[in-house]
C-alpha cells in the first residue's frame, strides 16, 4: 500500500476547510437573516414576504394570466404583502419609502 502523496494531502485538507467553511459560514448568515425576520415580526406583527423584484414579478404574472386558475391566490399573496408594507414601519427587504407609496392595489 502506497502513501499519498504531499499535495493530495494538501488539496484534501483544503477542500475539506472550504466546504465546511463555507457550511458554516452560510448557516450563521441565515440564521442572522432569520433572526432579523423575527425580530421585525415580534415589534410590527407582520413582515413584507416579497422583495420589490419579486412583487413586481408577481404583479407582471397577475397582469399577463387574467384567466388563470390560481389568480385569486396570487391577487391575495400581492395584497398581503402591500398592506404589511403600509402597515409596519420596517420591512426586511430593501424597500424604500417611494416604493411602498408608488404600490397600487389589485
Amino acid at each position: 500500500m502506497t502513501a499519498l502523496p504531499a499535495d493530495v494531502w494538501a488539496m484534501m485538507i483544503f477542500c475539506i476547510l472550504v466546504f465546511f467553511g463555507v457550511s458554516i459560514w452560510v448557516l450563521v448568515y441565515t440564521l442572522r437573516q432569520e433572526d432579523r425576520k423575527l425580530e421585525i415580526f415580534q415589534s410590527e406583527g407582520t413582515i413584507d414576504p416579497y422583495s420589490p423584484r419579486a412583487l413586481r414579478e408577481l404583479r407582471d404574472w397577475i397582469e399577463a394570466h387574467p384567466g388563470d386558475a390560481d389568480i385569486e391566490e396570487a391577487r391575495e399573496r400581492y395584497q398581503d404583502c402591500v398592506r404589511a408594507l403600509r402597515s409596519t414601519n420596517r420591512s426586511f427587504h430593501d424597500w424604500s419609502d417611494q416604493d411602498i407609496r408608488q404600490l397600487e392595489d389589485l
